[in-house]
């Protein structure tokens, strides 16, 4: 699998400023435009501006999701949560021989994630339009129109659309070894880790999201339990957080005060 992304060109200097030129057009849209990049050499579409400019410097430049892998070159990866495909083009260009298994429930992020996959022919990748969730159900599903989505939120500030979504049981995809699970699905990750702690022990490696919801008790400190038991050591690092939390009542999504990226392994 060969592509001439920008970044392998044969001048490194050449290819930081052409990198830094294509983000500088792209952080200078309207934050909620849609559009499309040859950063990687062939076309990768996005829905949200800002998002692929955050979501690109954290994966791509500071390789956020970047592990050993732990069990064979023919590893499982299981993305819950994959939005537009950058998660997923990182993951199958950085891991060819695993097996890259995506869910995202948005209708229309899902469609672009399609035709992402398509344009980089990323034959091991398979994907759901699905949530995952505590068990097999339908549900009411609430999209921002970015980065957000959320089965148990409406959106009071944005121009959100509400559809119907089919969920399947997170624990059904883990009852074999699975090599690094990737969870980032806005405020549903304490009840869907919970569902199937017993079973958290299958991944090498987890990384989810937690949203600090002000309605609701805290449960991070409940999460890194569950991991402990599960046999992981964690890392924690702030994602989004407010910079003077004494004082500070912002929000960074209606009802999240902080969110805060927890790295998980043994």
């Amino acid at each position: 699998m060969k592509f001439n992304f920008l970044f392998q060109s044969k001048n490194k200097n050449q290819q930081v400023k052409s990198v830094s030129k294509e983000l500088e057009r792209i952080q200078q849209l309207p934050q909620d435009v849609s559009g499309s990049t040859t950063i990687f050499g062939n076309p990768f579409r996005f829905h949200h501006a800002a998002s692929f400019a955050v979501t690109y410097k954290e994966l791509f430049q500071d390789e956020l999701y970047k592990f050993n892998p732990a069990i064979s070159e023919n590893g499982v990866i299981l993305d819950c949560g994959a939005n537009m495909g950058l998660s997923v083009l990182y993951f199958s260009l950085h891991y060819p021989n695993h097996q890259i298994i995506a869910f995202e429930p948005d209708e229309t992020i899902f469609e672009i994630l399609q035709e992402n996959v398509r344009n980089f022919n990323l034959s091991n990748v398979t994907l759901h339009r699905k949530a995952v969730w505590t068990e097999e159900a339908e549900l009411t599903f609430h999209s921002d129109g970015g980065m957000g989505g959320t089965i148990d939120h409406i959106y009071q500030d944005t121009n959100e659309s509400i559809t119907k979504v089919n969920a399947v049981p997170l624990a059904d995809w883990l009852t074999d070894k699975v090599d690094f699970l990737k969870i980032d699905i806005e405020g549903a990750e304490y009840e869907v880790l919970e569902s199937c702690q017993k079973l958290l022990g299958n991944a090498s490696h987890i990384f989810f999201e937690y949203h600090n919801d002000i309605n609701k008790p805290q449960t991070l400190h409940i999460l890194l339990e569950m991991i402990e038991t599960a046999g992981f050591r964690y890392h924690l690092k702030e994602s989004s957080t407010r910079r003077r939390p004494f004082v500070d009542d912002s929000l960074i999504c209606e009802r999240f005060d902080m969110a805060i990226t927890v790295f998980c392994y043994k």
